[in-house]
């Protein structure tokens, strides 16, 4: 049965009652519940077939299945988790072999729950049990309501509550689940569940790049780096598909209208081995390209991907453009290229870069992942300059503020966050966060919406801050009254960290306002809560 609960409607606001009876109420709520303390509250199970794992048992493994018992160290389980009244859960496996070990746990668990006193009953003391040990049951105390078990050719109900019915009756009802079931050939015995994820875990590119195996296993050491391609896709995916580029695309298409062949261009600065750089390239083919037999038969034109990865090593270039030649087929668009962040001659963006997407046809997105210290603040630069239309960027490694941050705490021991400033392991982080946020608001001046999120756990990689940020409409983003709330709170920042130099904003020519910061006024402590 459910742990008791107070009525509502006997509360003071609605009843009348007065405070002490309030209180009584929830008095004897507390004594039913501790009553109640390590009793069943629900039992659940399902059949599973289980592997023998151990390595050292070959011959226990011949012996039983000599015997008929096992096949190749394979064998049946009930799968059972108990839940209890406040006290843990338990997990128990009970073996389905001749001596019954199943029906033996089963009447254990129906013997104590029905409150059996005969001492004689089976395992009456030997059922599992919560942390708080054997709890003593008056019969029908904490009884049994109801019971079900759910089968490939229906759903079995055992009703026990209330009393005045109750009966060892079984309903056999049918759901559409099951009806479902019963109309396909063969049933999935397979206890995965296949994952739905923005790439097949054993796509070709990620077995060249030795992330994963044939079968689409992650290889030793590699599951965090699959993970992180998976949300990265997914999240740069959602930017793409809810840009004004491809909502104009798909009402040209739908209308038929004949233009040329739009194209979404991606450059990647610090590629590194390109992990992300051909996880993008191919989502984005597999999700918003058109086959050519479709583009012939409706006589439109199909989107193309262009992507281009960037980094500083000849021998990884080589290398990484090794594996897209052997790729072929739609990674034949895909090129890495040698060259520094922010300064790259043969960059895929060109002279068209002034004007918005839909004027100039394409879609440009930046990614810069993981690029030390102030060389994001050189990507984010280039993608400003060159007018891309989404920039994502994961910063890493903020050395530029850290020294600024320090001297500004050391010389002002009265300032608000003195008490947190004091700690190196709280400067750090501060450095990280004001980093960001003077990144994020600088991006908005630039004209554009920005998100700072954490992508994935902490547990796959430390620096898992992401910024996005995707072009604001010519208006919004040359609002004079907008830009000046967003320069004021940049300054109010900068000061309030002791910020003078920050690379993102020396390039864009942003003044942090130390030279004027009394006409600009200024706040010099914490604003009060």
């Amino acid at each position: 049965p459910p742990a008791p609960r107070l009525n509502r409607r006997t509360y003071p606001a609605k009843s009348g009652i007065n405070e002490e009876q309030r209180l009584n109420q929830e008095k004897n709520l507390a004594k039913r519940k501790e009553k109640l303390r390590g009793k069943y509250k629900k039992i659940s199970g399902r059949l599973v077939s289980l592997r023998n794992g151990k390595k050292n048992d070959n011959k226990k493994r011949k012996k039983e299945s000599s015997s008929g018992n096992e096949s190749d160290g394979v064998s049946l389980h009930l799968q059972t988790t108990i839940k209890y009244h406040l006290a843990t859960d338990m997990a128990q496996n009970w073996k389905v072999t001749e001596c019954d070990e199943v029906e033996l746990g089963l009447k254990r668990i129906f013997s104590s729950a029905l409150g059996s006193s005969n001492k004689n009953d089976v395992g009456t003391d030997c059922a599992p049990s919560s942390e708080w040990g054997v709890i003593e049951n008056a019969r029908g105390e904490s009884g049994i309501v109801d019971g079900e078990i759910v089968t490939s050719t229906g759903i079995y109900s055992l009703r026990l509550y209330p009393p005045s019915k109750a009966g060892l009756k079984l309903s056999k009802k049918k759901t559409d689940k099951v009806k479902q079931n019963n109309a396909q050939s063969t049933l999935s015995l397979s206890h995965d569940k296949a994952k739905n994820v923005p790439l097949s875990p054993s796509s070709p590119f990620f077995q060249k790049l030795g992330v994963s195996s044939l079968n689409g296993k992650p290889l030793v050491g590699m599951s965090s780096k699959l993970r992180q391609c998976q949300k990265f896709v997914e999240i740069v995916g959602k930017l793409v598909d809810n840009s004004s580029f491809i909502k104009s695309f798909k009402q040209i298409s739908t209308s038929g209208a004949v233009q040329a062949p739009p194209t979404i261009r991606v450059i990647d600065m610090g590629c590194g081995r390109g992990y992300l750089t051909f996880s993008l390239h191919s989502y984005l083919c597999n999700n918003f390209l058109m086959p050519e037999n479709e583009q012939k038969a409706n006589c439109k034109p199909g989107l193309t991907v262009q992507t281009q990865g960037i980094d500083r090593r000849p021998k990884l270039i080589k290398e990484i453009n090794g594996i897209a030649d052997d790729l072929g087929g739609e990674f034949s668009s895909l090129r890495f290229i040698e060259g520094d962040i922010g300064n790259t001659d043969d960059a895929l963006f060109g002279d068209d870069s002034g004007s918005d997407s839909i004027a100039k046809n394409t879609l440009d997105i930046l990614i810069a992942l993981h690029a030390c210290d102030t060389a994001t603040d050189d990507s984010i630069w280039f993608a400003i300059q060159n007018n891309a239309d989404i920039i994502v960027t994961a910063p890493c490694c903020h050395h530029q503020l850290r020294p600024q941050i320090d001297r500004h705490s050391n010389k002002n021991p009265d300032h608000p966050l003195a008490d947190i400033l004091c700690h190196a392991i709280y400067r750090e982080r501060s450095t990280e966060t004001t980093t960001d946020a003077m990144r994020a608001l600088l991006l908005e001046i630039a004209g554009y919406n920005t998100q700072v999120f954490e992508f994935i756990g902490g547990e796959h990689t430390a620096k898992n801050v992401m910024i996005t940020a995707t072009k604001m409409e010519a208006k919004l983003a040359d609002d004079n009254e907008r830009l000046k709330k967003k320069r004021k709170r940049l300054i109010e920042l900068a000061h309030f960290y002791g910020v003078k130099k920050q690379k993102l904003a020396m390039l864009m020519g942003e003044n942090l306002g130390w030279d004027n910061s009394v006409k600009l006024g200024i706040v010099k402590s914490m604003p009060s809560l």
